[in-house]
């Protein structure tokens, strides 16, 4: 197996140290002092820089570890003082920055965070001539706007509330394009070498790609099976569907190839019954920035916010699979057998459903691998269970006269029993070589295809 790596800089040590004698009294400096942790209660956490920080110089900040009970209200807070740490007692420093740092101070720039924060997330913070800022979800906010700069300005970080561990780290990497993606990997990237799902053989891969209807934050590469956020701040509908449905006991795998600290959550996953060509002239008709408005639509949508957990990282390969039997929507990472897989939802057994992410959190590449599907999914004979039946609430497509593989020449093929024309003839030879024979639209078994002539 190829080894896989990547570039970044781990191995950098961070700018910034805490100040090491002046922090709250429930404060512990680990790793010479680059560390901060609040050993106890949600107060007392207060935490400087070891020396003042420089106009427009960026502080690095990574969450480390949140408090998992989530009995503390509010979070980190983060800022600038005049106050220098050298001339404060331990003892004198208040329970929390805000609302005053110093009774006799009136020159500390503090702000409270109320999002959520998660562990492994990067806030960067600094300050300039127009005001002191800080980036949270690729965005960039105010701390204050009015600032005196004239005076040495030393950073205070709060460790207060659901935070409970921060340390500096180094400037992240900046986020992939197009030409980054590929030259990182010794291959290209959807052709990396499978690093988990170790018994898993090409033969048993149903050929999907990620659909040509997506959001135009997003860019595909390599035939549709590699998708790229494009290097944005703001995003505006960054759906990314599967282009091929899941049915009761199918599997689908996807890897990571890029993400962004500096986002708090990696997006969200989803499924719908309607297939993605029905949104090709209508992707505005989706919601924008919340897709949860999704379930009140009438087409099926099912959603899971935050399918992913922290420990998400580059090259982590992901199994869903769709439960026969009990309905469930289940994730596994990197196929590990010591913990259970996550459920993301449950779904109707009579139905499939077409996967889609929506990229709008710490994920900003991935490929698809693979679908690994039943070789007998429906019959004639059992139509209580025959997914033709399913409702697409759009079927302006069903005469389109594109390949669903290719997308490029024109459907030459009909499928015998169950009509449905889907490949040209090259794509059809390519898919019988590596798959059964599965319509992918219906998802019923195939007796033959036949090609026709072409208009």
């Amino acid at each position: 197996m190829a080894q896989l790596t990547t570039t970044n800089n781990e191995f950098t040590a961070p700018t910034f140290s805490f100040h090491q004698s002046t922090f709250g009294q429930n404060i512990r400096l680990e790793n010479n002092a680059t560390k901060a942790v609040r050993h106890t209660s949600f107060d007392h956490g207060i935490t400087f820089t070891d020396k003042p920080v420089n106009i427009n110089e960026r502080i690095h900040l990574k969450i480390v570890e949140v408090d998992e009970t989530r009995q503390w209200c509010g979070s980190l807070a983060i800022g600038f003082t005049q106050v220098d740490p050298n001339t404060i007692r331990q003892e004198d420093l208040p329970k929390s920055a805000l609302p005053n740092l110093s009774p006799t101070n009136k020159f500390s720039y503090v702000k409270r965070l109320y999002e959520t924060l998660t562990k492994q997330l990067c806030i960067i913070f600094y300050y300039n001539p127009d005001g002191a800022y800080f980036i949270l979800d690729g965005r960039e906010q105010d701390i204050s706007k009015a600032i005196d700069f004239k005076k040495p300005l030393w950073a205070v970080i709060d460790i207060y509330g659901n935070v409970k561990a921060v340390t500096f780290t180094t400037p992240p990497k900046t986020t992939d394009d197009g030409k980054s993606l590929f030259a990182k990997y010794p291959q290209k990237p959807d052709k990396l070498p499978i690093r988990y799902f170790t018994h898993l053989k090409p033969e048993n891969f149903q050929p999907v790609t990620f659909s040509n209807v997506h959001g135009p934050e997003l860019e595909l590469y390599c035939e549709y099976k590699v998708a790229l956020r494009k290097r944005l701040q703001k995003l505006v509908r960054p759906y990314l569907f599967i282009n091929f449905p899941m049915a009761p006991g199918d599997e689908l795998y996807i890897r990571i190839l890029s993400i962004d600290p500096n986002y708090r959550t990696p997006g969200i996953f989803g499924f719908t019954n309607v297939r993605p060509s029905a949104f090709a002239d209508k992707l505005e008709t989706l919601p924008a920035n919340d897709p949860a408005a999704l379930v009140d639509r009438k087409e099926y949508w099912l959603l899971r916010e935050e399918p992913f957990d922290e420990t998400l990282s580059e090259l982590d390969e992901y199994r869903i699979l769709f439960d026969r039997t009990s309905g469930e929507i289940l994730l596994c990472r990197n196929d590990d057998t010591l913990s259970q897989p996550r459920i993301l939802t449950f779904a109707d057994l009579n139905q499939t459903f077409y996967p889609f992410l929506f990229l709008n959190g710490r994920i900003t590449a991935l490929s698809v691998f693979g679908l690994v599907a039943q070789n007998v999914l429906v019959t004639d004979a059992n139509p209580t269970t025959s997914l033709t039946s399913r409702t697409d609430v759009d079927d302006e497509d069903d005469d389109s006269d594109r390949c669903t593989i290719c997308y490029d020449a024109k459907a030459t093929c009909v499928l015998i029993p169950c009509g449905h024309m889907i490949f040209c003839t090259k794509c059809k030879t390519d898919y019988e070589s590596r798959s059964a024979k599965i319509c992918p639209k219906c998802r019923a078994e195939y007796e033959q295809a036949i090609e026709v002539e072409a208009d």
